[in-house]
């Protein structure tokens, strides 16, 4: 029988985003943040079943299962766990995900960055989720882990993820909220910078770890050599041209299945 959600919002579950003295940029932070759930809801909720099995790679504090609104019966959640622990008594990422899911067995929470253990997980899944995932994996475990997931997907699966787009003027206006909120991300080069917004990626180098030189369009693309159907639009904001988005969502299905997504 598909389990109970906790009766906790979303917002009270802490998260290390939490830990930002943003000033006057805090609000906008969180409301960009909270974009990619959104868009998860939106999209999960035109399943056509009466529930589902879900895996998600990133997971960090497993709050998209407050987004998702169909019963979910079971979860399996991986993440690197690189900011997760106790602060001030309270837990944060993946810690807080296994405090608050405790004594449900349907509900498992893995600490990995090696798709090996992804691979052994037992049974199929419905949906796969990954918000703001594929950019912090090895670029070259990514046709890896996309294989992966579609191997561990159902007939009709789909994978939900969400991208930033690190290219064109999206790219620039990032750097620039960089450096007036002073949260720090990827430093380029005057000649990588202007490389990137002209969308030259093959002139900026990848971050392993980061967001630096990553293309959603590479994803995608690895994507179709596994799924039979592919769908990209805008996360933020809503109903901009993809060039134009700060954040990309790409629901990518197995087969074609028209009540997949909205």
């Amino acid at each position: 029988m598909p389990v109970q959600r906790s009766t906790l919002e979303a917002a009270d579950i802490p998260s290390f985003d939490s830990n930002r003295n943003l000033g006057l940029f805090s609000w906008l932070y969180r409301f960009h943040h909270a974009r990619r759930f959104q868009w998860l809801r939106r999209k999960t909720r035109a399943i056509r079943k009466p529930k589902i099995s879900v895996l998600e790679l990133g997971c960090n504090d497993a709050r998209s299962i407050h987004y998702i609104p169909i019963p979910i019966e079971r979860y399996v959640g991986f993440d690197a766990g690189w900011r997760s622990g106790m602060k001030n008594g309270r837990p944060y990422g993946l810690e807080a995900a296994r405090q608050r899911y405790r004594g449900i067995p349907q509900f498992e929470f893995h600490r990995s960055d090696h798709c090996e253990d992804v691979e052994r997980v037992p049974g199929g899944f419905d949906v796969a989720v990954v918000l703001e995932t594929f950019e912090y994996l090895r670029p070259n475990d990514l046709e890896r882990y996309v294989s992966v997931l579609a191997d561990k997907l159902n007939d009709n699966g789909c994978i939900y993820s969400t991208m930033p787009n690190e290219k064109g003027l999206p790219l620039l206006l990032k750097v620039l909220g960089s450096r007036l909120s002073r949260v720090p991300r990827s430093e380029y080069t005057a000649s990588q910078l202007f490389n990137g917004v002209l969308g030259r990626m093959n002139n900026v180098p990848r971050t392993p770890f980061g967001r630096k030189g990553f293309d959603f369009a590479t994803v995608a693309n690895i994507a179709e050599r596994h799924f039979s159907n592919i769908q990209l639009d805008s996360v933020e904001p809503l109903f901009a041209p993809l060039s134009l988005s700060l954040n990309v969502g790409m629901v990518a299905c197995k087969e074609v299945a028209t009540n997949s997504w909205n």
